[in-house]
C-alpha cells in the first residue's frame, strides 16, 4: 500500500461531522483497515482516477481537434485512394 511504502512526513488534518466519520470508520472496518489507511488508500486511488480521466479527456479533445482540422482541410486524394474508390462495389 502507498501509505506504508513511503515515509510519513506530512500531516493532513480536516474536520467533518460525526456521521461522516462513523461512515468512513465503518468502511475502513469492513476492509480491515484503520481509518487513516482507509482514507489515504481511498483518496489516493480517487486522485489517480481523476488524473487519468483528465488526461484522457485532454487527449480526446486534442484528437477531436485534429480530426476536425482534417475534415476542414482534407489532403488531396492519392492515386491509391482514387483507385480504391473506383473499385466495383465500393459505393454499394
Amino acid at each position: 500500500m502507498l501509505a506504508t511504502i513511503h515515509s510519513k512526513d506530512t500531516r493532513i488534518e480536516f474536520k467533518t461531522s460525526s456521521e461522516i466519520k462513523a461512515l468512513l470508520q465503518r468502511g475502513a472496518n469492513a476492509l480491515g483497515m484503520d481509518l487513516s489507511s482507509f482514507l489515504i488508500s481511498t483518496a489516493t486511488q480517487r486522485a489517480k482516477d481523476v488524473i487519468l480521466e483528465e488526461k484522457m479527456l485532454r487527449l480526446i479533445t486534442q484528437e477531436w481537434e485534429s480530426f476536425e482540422k482534417a475534415l476542414k482541410h482534407p489532403k488531396p486524394a492519392t492515386k491509391e485512394l482514387k483507385a480504391l474508390m473506383n473499385m466495383k462495389g465500393f459505393d454499394a
